[in-house]
């Protein structure tokens, strides 16, 4: 029962979803074995030789992003943060300095 995978194994190992691996048992691509009747089992030479020769290699690397590309995001989504920051420090910079001259008579 060693050679046998679960369907959770060959989802895992082929990194595909239920829609994907059903299919590929509907095309004949890859083969399940009910064990007891109940369980579905899969050989896993089957799945070792339809992951080398039938699926497609997916590229694990999103695209090259810029410096650039990297600022104009980060400020897109944090300038309410920032400008907010900037308006504080100088309220409280204006505070403390009115705050810290004596009051004229």
């Amino acid at each position: 029962m060693n050679n046998m995978l679960t369907l959770d194994e060959v989802k895992n190992y082929l990194d595909i979803g239920q829609p994907e691996l059903e299919k590929l048992i509907r095309n004949d691509l890859l083969h399940a074995y009910k064990v007891g009747g109940v369980y579905l089992r899969f050989r896993k030479e089957e799945v070792l030789n339809l992951k080398l020769d039938v699926l497609p290699k997916k590229k694990k690397t999103g695209p090259r992003v810029s410096v650039w590309h990297k600022v104009v995001d980060f400020w897109r989504f944090n300038n309410f943060y920032i400008l907010s920051l900037f308006v504080i420090i100088g309220l409280l910079y204006w505070f403390l300095r009115t705050s810290a001259q004596p009051a004229s008579l």
